[in-house]
């Protein structure tokens, strides 16, 4: 299924003077908004992580329809999954907004209401029309729009990770705030929280860029292949190398994951390390 997304034009025929010109103005928003919006579909391509662009027109934007809704939505009426699909849907959005900015854009508006459930569980980012636009050469690092930065992104990535995780909906809008990260001690309490750390680190400024996440994605993946097996134990084995992961005791090379415990008995190999290992 699809739909086509069009700017909202109301009807100004009727309407006099002040009135008159403040709805066209609003029109003129809409359109504009609209044609920006375009713009960032040309700019990303396609990216499993949003919603397919089928068709770009002097109409609209012809996009799939996603009848499941909006993560808020879900997130409120339907009980809390399972810890790998949390997982996953919190890889998902760190690689589309990794994918954003290596397309030199910045995203701004990271809600949970712009994040559609598709048929296969997977999320898809909407709503690109407040989205910053940099040249292809720009060093995101550097990027800033009225004190719209990369950090910024990061800080609001950090609101969709806690609110997967603790399946309740929190939101923290830097733009009300003029930009500034309120303090931690303003903020939710992350102690035994699934990616706590990470959440933490988006919150506070840790993270210069999308690349940052590099090492915390690549153990958020290796859990995500744990939980995925569905059982309490994962018995691999590798010629001599013999690993059992059993959810007890923590183990701080997973110590981001502070709600999962994780205890290795292992039988060495020469030539051969254990994932975390450090």
């Amino acid at each position: 299924m699809i739909r086509l997304k069009s700017p909202k034009i109301r009807d100004t025929s009727r309407l006099a003077g002040e009135e008159r010109a403040d709805e066209e103005y609003v029109n003129y928003t809409n359109r504009e908004t609209l044609e920006h919006e375009k713009a960032v579909y040309r700019r990303v391509g396609q990216c499993c992580g949003i919603a397919q662009c089928i068709k770009l027109s002097e109409e609209g934007i012809l996009l799939e329809y996603l009848r499941r809704g909006d993560l808020e939505t879900y997130l409120e009426h339907e009980p809390e999954p399972d810890q790998s699909l949390k997982v996953q849907w919190i890889l998902s959005v760190i690689d589309t907004v990794s994918h954003f900015h290596r397309s030199r854009i910045l995203i701004d508006d990271i809600a949970l209401r712009n994040l559609l459930i598709a048929d296969d569980t997977s999320l898809r980012m909407i709503d690109f029309g407040q989205c910053s636009i940099f040249p292809k050469d720009s060093d995101m690092a550097a990027a800033n729009e009225n004190g719209m930065t990369v950090q910024a992104d990061i800080f609001h990535l950090g609101c969709v990770i806690y609110s997967i995780a603790t399946w309740k909906k929190f939101e923290c809008n830097l733009f009300d705030r003029g930009y500034r990260r309120p303090p931690l001690q303003e903020l939710p309490a992350l102690d035994h929280l699934l990616c706590g750390e990470i959440i933490k680190d988006c919150w506070s400024g840790q993270y210069q860029s999308m690349e940052d996440f590099g090492q915390r994605t690549r153990q958020l993946q290796e859990l995500f292949q744990v939980l995925r097996k569905g059982d309490r134990e994962l018995c691999c084995v590798d010629g001599a190398l013999r690993i059992f992961i059993t959810f007890a005791y923590v183990s701080r090379a997973c110590s981001l994951f502070t709600s999962f415990h994780l205890k290795f008995a292992t039988m060495k190999s020469p030539t051969r390390s254990i994932p975390w290992e450090r």
